[in-house]
């Protein structure tokens, strides 16, 4: 019965939303569990970074400076060498994540844009030709 009302009530609320809207809040959920798994040990769960370690993504000018495209060659390629963010300079090594597949870049991004860019929906289609630029 409580699987039954839970059911109901998703169905209510999908039906006012638009398909985009539907779609857009999937890849903020789905991102938020790849960013949980992926990137909040050094970034942290709330984006505020690890102090002198690990830069923050929340609250930066990182959002205007790196381009959609640069922030997906980072994720899949990882970062080795200087990186700045809000004027701070970190040496650090962000590792590599092969395992990502577009889709799933597409979501992190998405949820990563949500939580601290813009409300927008970065697309698989997106993902995929960005993905065959990185070098």
């Amino acid at each position: 019965m409580k699987y039954i009302l839970i059911f109901s009530l998703f169905v209510m609320l999908a039906s006012c939303q638009s398909k985009e809207e539907i779609l857009y809040q999937q890849y903020v959920v789905e991102g938020r569990t790849l960013y949980e798994q992926n990137c909040a040990n050094c970034h942290q769960s709330n984006g505020q970074g690890l102090r002198d370690l690990y830069p923050a993504l929340a609250k930066t000018d990182l959002w205007k400076r790196v381009t959609t495209q640069q922030m997906v060659c980072l994720i899949k390629q990882g970062q080795r060498g200087e990186i700045k963010v809000n004027g701070k300079a970190y040496a650090g090594y962000m590792p590599a994540n092969p395992k990502l597949e577009a889709i799933d870049i597409a979501e992190l991004v998405t949820f990563m844009q949500d939580s601290w860019g813009n409300k927008k929906i970065y697309t698989f289609d997106e993902a995929k030709a960005a993905l065959k630029n990185c070098r």
